[in-house]
C-alpha cells in the first residue's frame, strides 16, 4: 500500500481513532508509560528544569477535552522546540508520554 493511500485512510478516521492508532504505533516503537506505577512525573520535573535552564522558558501542558466514549486522556507539551501529544489512560500517564517523545526529539534532533 503507499504512503499516499495511508495518509487518506489515516485521515478518514475519527480523530480518537487516529489518537488510538498513533498511540498504538508508538507504544510499539517505544517504552511507554502505561500504567500508573511506570508513569513517574519526576521525568517532567527533570525535563521542565532542564527545558528552563537551556531555554530560560516553561513547558506547558494544553490537556484536550475527553471526546464522549473516549478511554484515553491527550495532552499536549509546548515547548520551545515544538509541540508532542501525550496519550494515556490518565492525565498523569499522557503527560509522561509527551514529556518522553519531547527527550527523544531533543536527543536526538
Amino acid at each position: 500500500m503507499s504512503a499516499d493511500k495511508i495518509k487518506k485512510l489515516f485521515g478518514d478516521l475519527s480523530a480518537e481513532d487516529q489518537s488510538t492508532l498513533l498511540f498504538d504505533l508508538y507504544k510499539s516503537s517505544k517504552k511507554i508509560a502505561t500504567t500508573n506505577e511506570a508513569a513517574d512525573t519526576t521525568e517532567i520535573s527533570k525535563f521542565a528544569a532542564r527545558h528552563q535552564k537551556e531555554y530560560q522558558k516553561d513547558i506547558e501542558f494544553t490537556v484536550h477535552p475527553k471526546e464522549e466514549g473516549a478511554t484515553l486522556i491527550s495532552v499536549t507539551l509546548q515547548t520551545v522546540f515544538g509541540k508532542f501529544r501525550g496519550i494515556g489512560t490518565n492525565q498523569k500517564i499522557a503527560k509522561v508520554n509527551a514529556v518522553r517523545m519531547a527527550l527523544d526529539a531533543w536527543d536526538n534532533g
